[in-house]
């Protein structure tokens, strides 16, 4: 359980990046952000909540603030209103739906990178050695092979890299 002490310390480092990001300035007064911008927002959040101190996920925000959220982004947009704001899965599977739509895969490639997406919202990260376990071997233990060139697994792991919180 979280005491009264760890919550005003959650919520004290929380209103100084809020005061202090130039990304949620630059939300709030309305300009347009990019979805790697909102990524690195994510990142940032990640790295300074994620301390010794304060230790602040998505758990802990269910704890503390009586908030279900999935991401940094949703507690944000939750604790400061900013409906503007969208949502880290929201940030990604918008990526991914780019990333699929500039090229040319075939079905089996598409439902692929879409178990792919899922993974790496999951785990917020993608390897290579993910590609070859669980619940991606359904596909079949080839199926990297099959579907993609080593060019195209490169790109995709690159891709995610930018994603990743």
């Amino acid at each position: 359980m979280i005491n009264e002490e760890h919550r005003q310390r959650l919520k004290e480092k929380v209103l100084e990046i809020v005061e202090t990001h130039p990304m949620i300035a630059a939300i709030r007064n309305g300009e347009t952000v990019t979805d790697l911008q909102l990524v690195a927002l994510e990142r940032t959040m990640r790295q300074e909540l994620g301390g010794e101190n304060v230790q602040l996920s998505e758990s802990n925000i269910r704890k503390a603030f009586n908030l279900k959220v999935n991401s940094l982004l949703a507690f944000l947009r939750e604790l400061m209103e900013i409906e503007a704001l969208p949502d880290y899965q929201e940030v990604v599977r918008r990526n991914f739906e780019e990333f699929i739509s500039q090229r040319q895969f075939n079905a089996n490639q598409i439902r692929f990178l879409r178990a792919v997406q899922n993974v790496f919202l999951k785990n917020r990260r993608l390897e290579v050695a993910d590609l070859y376990e669980e619940p991606l071997d359904r596909c079949g233990e080839d199926a990297v092979e099959r579907w993609f060139r080593e060019e195209q697994v490169d790109e995709l792991i690159e891709f995610t890299e930018r994603l990743a919180a």
